[in-house]
């Protein structure tokens, strides 16, 4: 699957506390609504950082046990989707679990995402898709879309994604953050270009603005 459009996020903090901007994924179709961490940025009032990437979607799963509310996922295994590896199936390979490459009857659908569970423990393993920076900088989190993995269930995804921003105590990889659910997310807009700014300002208040508010004065002139 051909790496997405380019694209990158300014995150700034104005707030007046240090404080950590986040940013989700949602699938066109995946079975978990909740949210999971890509992006997050610990900032300090006054500072600022910088994502740029282009994307290529990959299955992963971890080790989380029961997934709940604040758990963070951190990948045991990664696997690039490609023509040759449009779907997956994570199977008990020894003393540990691997996700094979799997082609589905009939090739698969396009923007399809599958991944198929062999005879595995019940609320032990997660699986998902991660949107995976293949060019660019900044570290994305371990997955975009992730789901406790049931055995002998697949779990379908479809690719095309919308992106969220909040803030608060939110972790990179933490999956559904408590500090994200007392929020209305902010809906990123990549309409007017690639490059967006997210702003958190004074009174906790995240908004996107205009690249003409950053000036070489400084943040000074965004509070």
């Amino acid at each position: 699957m051909a790496a997405g459009e380019r694209k990158s996020a300014t995150l700034i903090n104005a707030s007046g506390a240090k404080t950590s901007i986040a940013i989700w994924v949602q699938m066109q179709q995946q079975p978990q609504p909740a949210p999971i961490a890509w992006l997050s940025a610990l900032l300090s009032d006054g500072s600022y950082t910088v994502f740029r990437w282009r994307t290529a979607y990959e299955y992963i799963w971890a080790n989380t046990g029961k997934l709940i509310a604040g758990k963070t996922v951190s990948a045991a295994q990664r696997l690039a989707v490609t023509d040759q590896a449009p779907a997956a199936r994570l199977e008990k390979r020894g003393n540990t679990y691997r996700l094979q490459p799997l082609v589905p009857p009939g090739g698969g659908t396009p923007g399809a995402l599958l991944i198929e569970a062999g005879a595995i423990p019940r609320d032990t393993l997660t699986i998902g898709v991660n949107l995976r920076i293949v060019s660019g900088f900044g570290q994305p989190g371990n997955g975009s879309s992730v789901v406790q993995a049931e055995p002998n269930v697949s779990r379908n995804w479809t690719a095309g994604e919308t992106y969220f921003a909040g803030f608060g105590q939110v972790a990179q990889s933490e999956f559904d953050p408590q500090g994200l659910s007392s929020q209305a997310p902010l809906a990123i807009d990549f309409g007017t270009g690639a490059d967006v700014v997210l702003l958190l300002e004074p009174g906790n208040v995240l908004k996107q603005v205009t690249n003409s508010r950053l000036t070489t004065s400084g943040l000074q002139e965004l509070r």
